[in-house]
């Protein structure tokens, strides 16, 4: 409708922000969901997606918020079993990122075992209400995406795509149970703690230790902590403002525009769709603790927020430490 070469930002920028102001001051339950997977579903989808593609990631959204979760239910009674579903999700998960890390199957359903284990076992909520939770949270996501795509057409063009490399990394079986157990230990010594950062915590762990190739890990980490930190001064702004009680579609206006500015300080930079997609994930979820808290509160969430990333890392960092292995290319071995 609108066609413009800074349409792939404005996607980026507005359609999440103004989703998550709808439906945190609507009352929706976890309201920061769909805004963080219509972030996901722009930076893995620079151009406008078929409908036939459309129709596979519904299948595989059925699939993670119902058939995932629906067996953690029928497993939830049991300690024992559900550990083990647990456990073979996050080997499967880790598995099939080994042989692509851009996995979108993977990814959801590593985030699904997450935010359903924790939110069951910690916090207590009823597990049956979780799949039509994640569904619409998805569901939701993927409808604004697709809408974003029709408002403002057009391909990514000054974002630049990921490095694309022909050499993959040999599947290591003994390497992904290790970082299986590994994750499932981390998110039940997280659980014990009651801290209410588990969730951020773990996906950051599982985001780290599922790369296959050990040069990235560094990269990771140090990515993770930049583009928190600057998420964070992106944020001050808001955060002064809803300190001092302004209107909310004022907050809309200026969390836009800082998002914005968040984007070409980006494109300056020449970052790539991956560290976009760190940028603006943290971005709306500062963005989130900002108008959650009340006054001072905001600040320290979003300061406890870095600190529990530099944590994450440093976990991630010893779990992954703990083994030698450097994976083989797998074009080098067929040579």
């Amino acid at each position: 409708m609108f066609r413009s070469p800074a349409n792939s930002i404005i996607r980026l920028v507005l359609f999440p922000v103004i989703l998550l102001f709808y439906q945190q001051f609507h009352g929706i339950a976890m309201p920061i969901l769909s805004p963080i997977f219509v972030v996901i579903f722009l930076t893995i989808m620079p151009s406008k997606p078929p409908l036939n593609m459309l129709l596979k990631l519904f299948l595989v959204l059925m699939f993670v918020s119902f058939g995932v979760v629906f067996l953690g239910g029928l497993l939830i009674d049991s300690p024992t079993g559900y550990a083990l579903f647990c456990w073979s999700m996050l080997f499967w998960c880790f598995y099939r990122s080994h042989h692509d890390p851009k996995d979108l199957i993977s990814t959801l359903v590593c985030l699904v075992v997450i935010i359903m284990t924790v939110l069951s076992k910690q916090f207590g909520v009823p597990i049956d209400m979780l799949p039509w939770l994640m569904f619409k949270a998805f569901a939701v996501a993927l409808i604004i995406t697709y809408l974003s795509f029709v408002l403002f057409p057009g391909d990514e063009q000054d974002i630049l795509p990921d490095e694309v490399s022909n050499e993959g990394a040999e599947t290591h079986i003994g390497l992904i149970i290790f970082k299986a157990t590994a994750m499932s230990l981390v998110l039940i010594a997280l659980m014990g703690t009651g801290s209410a950062q588990s969730i951020l915590i773990a996906i950051t762990i599982s985001s780290m230790i599922k790369i296959p190739n050990p040069d990235d890990h560094r990269t990771f980490s140090q990515t993770k902590i930049v583009t928190t930190a600057v998420g964070i001064l992106f944020t001050l702004p808001l955060l002064l403002l809803y300190t001092f009680g302004v209107a909310t579609w004022v907050l809309l206006g200026v969390t836009i525009v800082l998002g914005l500015q968040l984007a070409s300080f980006a494109i300056k930079r020449q970052c790539r769709l991956s560290i976009y997609q760190l940028l603006f994930t943290n971005f709306i979820v500062l963005t989130y603790q900002v108008i959650k808290h009340q006054g001072g509160e905001s600040l320290s969430a979003e300061f406890m927020r870095l600190v529990y990333i530099v944590i994450s890392v440093l976990i991630g960092a010893l779990i992954l430490n703990l083994t030698k292995h450097k994976p083989v290319l797998l074009d080098k071995k067929q040579d």
